[in-house]
């Protein structure tokens, strides 16, 4: 699946990476492979055969809802968000298994986020410069208000200075 692929190549080369809803999902299974060697790890959508779903259909799907997403304080998140509860848009009906949950952590997955209603929000890796997967969805709004979500342009940012920064690598004076 390109995907994963495209998760895989971020987690191998550290480009700046935002993954939103599904890109929040197939990250916790890219992470349940690198990290845990879980190669059979899936998502119970898409690949229903796999031999474990790090990826669940929720109890209460959230189609179109908004649910108090709590930062972690002292995480990425909470730095470019706050740490005070903000509403966040949801449009899925899967989310990652609260088993995977400890054990991604235990890998060094930060999770930088909670919803009391569905569990794990926000997946980082903090030794990359931007690695950063909401279930929630940043971008809904952005067209209609004018204005980015702290994550959208914390992370076009920490993509601006990459290429910055791979430019002037290749300069020779």
């Amino acid at each position: 699946m390109r995907l994963l692929a495209a998760i895989g190549h971020c987690l191998e080369t550290g480009i700046a990476f935002l993954g939103t809803c599904g890109g929040f999902q197939y990250t916790a299974v890219a992470l349940a492979r690198a990290r845990l060697g879980l190669a059979g790890a899936g998502h119970a959508e898409s690949d229903p055969d796999a031999s474990q779903h790090v990826i669940v259909a929720l109890q209460c799907a959230l189609y179109g809802e908004r649910r108090t997403v709590t930062p972690v304080p002292g995480t990425r998140l909470a730095s470019i968000c706050g740490e005070t509860p903000f509403e966040g848009f949801h449009y899925c009906g899967y989310g990652l298994d609260e088993h995977f949950a400890s054990k991604l952590q235990d890998a060094g997955v930060v999770i930088s986020a909670h919803a009391a209603d569905a569990g794990p929000e926000a997946l980082e890796l903090a030794e990359y410069p931007f690695f950063l997967a909401t279930a929630f969805q940043p971008q809904v709004g952005s067209s209609q208000s004018g204005e980015l979500h702290p994550v959208l342009s914390a992370w076009l940012r920490a993509a601006a200075a990459e290429a910055s920064a791979a430019a002037l690598g290749g300069l020779i004076i």
